[in-house]
C-alpha cells in the first residue's frame, strides 16, 4: 500500500476514534433541553393529536436514557366543551437511546403518521394503553420508565369533571415483552361517586393484559382494597374485586353532595367484577354486598317529602343499628333484590335501583314501632297495617333523585284511612 492509502486509513481511523471518544463523552453527560430536543418533543406530541403542548425542558443522556420536565398537553374534543389535559412535573426513562431508536424504526404502529393518538386516550383508552404498553415493552433497551407529578384532568360540557393528582408511575422490565413495577395517585375524583386517596398498587402490563394487585388507598376514610385484572385487546374485565371497609357516610355525603341534608355511619361494601365485564363505568356489571352499622339519617330530601310530614315530623330524624343489602351492577346502576333496615323507630325493606345518576326506583315497605304509633293521630294510625307487635305498616314507591325524590304511597294507605273515618263516625 502507497503512502497515499496509508494516509487515508490513517485520517478515517483517527476520525472514527474521534467520533466514538465524543459519542462516549456526550452520551454521559446531559444535554440541557434549551431548544432542539424540546421543540422535537413538543412537535411529536402535536403530530400525535394534541392541540396545545408546553415542555418545560429535555435532558438526553445517551448510554443512560432522558428527562423531561414539566410536560402539559390539552386535547379538545368536540365543540360541546369535551376535552382533557394531562400533565407531568418529570418523566425519566432509563435506556440507551441509540439502541431504542433502531428498535423503534422497525416498530411504528403505535405512532403511525396521521394516527390522532390523544383522541384515541379519551375514546378508547385501554386499546390504545395497550399498543403503547406493547410498543414500549418491545423497545428491549428500554429499561426503566419514571413518572412523578402526573396529573389527568377531564372537562365535561366546560366544567371539570373526572380529575387525577399527584401520581406516581414506575415501572422497569420484566421479561422480553412485558413491564411491571408501582402506580402511586395522590388523588382520583369520579365526582357524585368517589374519591380515592393514597391508593398504591402493583401493575404489570403486556401488550394483551394490564394487572394492578395489592390495592390499598383510602375513600371517604375507609380503607379501601382491590386487584384488576384486564384484557387490553377486548378492553374486558378478566378479574376483578374491590373491598371498602369502614366508609365515612358523613365524608361521603359532604365530598358527592349525595343529597340535602346529612348521613352518619360507617359502611362496608364488597364487589366482584364479572368476567368478561366492560371496562366502562356505564356497562360494568358486577355484585356485592354493603353492610351499614350505626347509622343515622336527618334532613334527608326524601325525609322533607310533604307525604312524610303528613306522617309526622319526627321522621325527619331516624336512627338504625344495621342497614344491609346485596346488589348486582349493570347498565350504570346498583341493583337491590332487598335492602332491610332495623332502627328503633322504623325498619324496612326495599327492592330496586338506584342509577350512578343519582336516579332511583324503590319499592318500599316500612314498619313504625309501637310506640311511635302510638303518638300518632288517630287518622293515621288507622291508615297503618297492624302489626303483631302493635306497630304500623305501610307500603309506598320512591322515584325520581335523591335531590328530588317523588313518594307514591300505596292505595291500601289510602283506603284503610277512609275505612277508618267512616268506622269511626257512624259508631
Amino acid at each position: 500500500m502507497d503512502d497515499h492509502g496509508s494516509r487515508k486509513i490513517e485520517k478515517i481511523t483517527t476520525l472514527a476514534l474521534f467520533l466514538v471518544s465524543l459519542i462516549l463523552l456526550v452520551g454521559f453527560v446531559p444535554i440541557g433541553g434549551a431548544g432542539l430536543f424540546r421543540d422535537a418533543a413538543e412537535s411529536v406530541l402535536k403530530g400525535m393529536g394534541a392541540d396545545t403542548v408546553s415542555i418545560g425542558s429535555v435532558s438526553v443522556v445517551f448510554w443512560t436514557g432522558l428527562r423531561v420536565k414539566n410536560v402539559d398537553a390539552y386535547k379538545r374534543i368536540n365543540d360541546k366543551g369535551d376535552g382533557y389535559r394531562v400533565y407531568a412535573a418529570r418523566a425519566d426513562v432509563r435506556c440507551n437511546l441509540l439502541g431504542a431508536a433502531a428498535a423503534f424504526a422497525v416498530n411504528r404502529n403505535a405512532f403511525k403518521s396521521g394516527r390522532d393518538v390523544f383522541r384515541e386516550a379519551y375514546e378508547k383508552p385501554l386499546e390504545l394503553a395497550g399498543d403503547l404498553f406493547g410498543a414500549a415493552a418491545s423497545l428491549r433497551p428500554v429499561k426503566k420508565i419514571a413518572l412523578r407529578g402526573v396529573g389527568l384532568g377531564f372537562i365535561s360540557k366546560g366544567r371539570p369533571d373526572v380529575s387525577v393528582s399527584g401520581a406516581e408511575v414506575t415501572l422497569h422490565r420484566d421479561g422480553e415483552r412485558a413491564l411491571s413495577g408501582k402506580v402511586f395517585v395522590g388523588e382520583a375524583v369520579i365526582p357524585t361517586l368517589a374519591k380515592i386517596e393514597k391508593l398504591n398498587v402493583r401493575m404489570s402490563v403486556d401488550d394483551k393484559k394490564l394487572e394492578l394487585t395489592d390495592g390499598g388507598g383510602s375513600v371517604f376514610g375507609g380503607e379501601l382494597r382491590m386487584n384488576v385484572a384486564v384484557d387490553l385487546n377486548r378492553s374486558r374485565i378478566l378479574s376483578g374485586e374491590a373491598l371498602v371497609s369502614g366508609l365515612d357516610l358523613e365524608k361521603f355525603c359532604a365530598g358527592t353532595g349525595f343529597s340535602p341534608g346529612s348521613l352518619a355511619g360507617k359502611a362496608d361494601i364488597e364487589a366482584r367484577a364479572d368476567s368478561g365485564s366492560p371496562v366502562r363505568l356505564d356497562s360494568l356489571k358486577a355484585k356485592g354486598l354493603a353492610t351499614v352499622t350505626n347509622l343515622t339519617v336527618k334532613d334527608l330530601a326524601l325525609q322533607k317529602a310533604s307525604v312524610v310530614n303528613q306522617l309526622s315530623r319526627d321522621l325527619r330524624l331516624l336512627r338504625f343499628s344495621e342497614v344491609k343489602g346485596g346488589f348486582t351492577i349493570a347498565g350504570g346502576r346498583f341493583n337491590f333484590k332487598e335492602v332491610a333496615g332495623v332502627g328503633d323507630v322504623l325498619k324496612f325493606r326495599s327492592a330496586g335501583w338506584v342509577g350512578f345518576d343519582g336516579k332511583l326506583s324503590q319499592d318500599f315497605e316500612g314498619e313504625l314501632s309501637r310506640n311511635f304509633v302510638a303518638g300518632l293521630p288517630k287518622l293515621v294510625r288507622n291508615s297503618l297495617e297492624k302489626t303483631e307487635s302493635e306497630g304500623g305498616r305501610f307500603k309506598c314507591k320512591i322515584s325520581g333523585t335523591f335531590h328530588k325524590p317523588r313518594i307514591e304511597v300505596d292505595k291500601s294507605v289510602y283506603d284503610r284511612a277512609i275505612g277508618g273515618f267512616f268506622k269511626d263516625l257512624f259508631k
